[in-house]
């Protein structure tokens, strides 16, 4: 059963660093398109939409990072509050708290799932000079929060086998 678990959990390590690339990618995204608009107006060029599918860009960004932030332990935590506590009050703190993130995230994972379902079956499209598909931006930001629901749910049940099983 440990090896099961230890084999998940690498791939689910690999899962939010591939979401981590994909955000990087975003910003890469973000850069160019920042660029082009600058040196289209140097030119006096129009081109619409660069700075909605920056906004678009910088949404998938922030969305996709977050699971990898989480994994690597870089969102902002109660560390204060948790180092006074003793080992066992620890660990259930940790379970309160992973709880309610999780439930926290999968509403959220569920939420816009439904919101990019519904923006692709009323074939919304932004207010933008591109008049893009919405649910085609919106899928970055489900696919962000969907990765990191399951982040969240990850490192809640490693929590609470981490008295049963060591880390692998």
């Amino acid at each position: 059963m440990r090896q099961i678990f230890c084999w998940l959990d690498r791939q689910l390590t690999k899962l939010y660093l591939l979401s981590g690339y994909a955000a990087a990618l975003c910003m890469m995204a973000i850069a160019v398109l920042v660029l082009g608009s600058i040196f289209s107006r140097m030119m006096s060029v129009y081109v619409p939409g660069l700075t909605e599918y920056s906004g678009y860009a910088m949404a998938g960004a922030s969305f996709l990072a977050l699971a990898h932030t989480f994994e690597e332990g870089s969102h902002i935590r109660v560390e204060l509050m948790l180092a006074r506590l003793s080992e066992s009050k620890r660990w259930l703190a940790e379970i309160w708290c992973l709880g309610v993130a999780s439930v926290v995230g999968i509403f959220l994972a569920v939420y816009l799932t439904r919101l990019v379902y519904y923006s692709w079956k009323f074939e919304e499209h932004s207010e933008g000079a591109d008049a893009i598909l919405l649910w085609k931006p919106q899928l970055m930001v489900m696919t962000g929060s969907i990765v990191l629901a399951i982040c969240i749910v990850h490192h809640f049940i490693k929590c609470l086998l981490s008295r049963q099983y060591q880390t692998c």
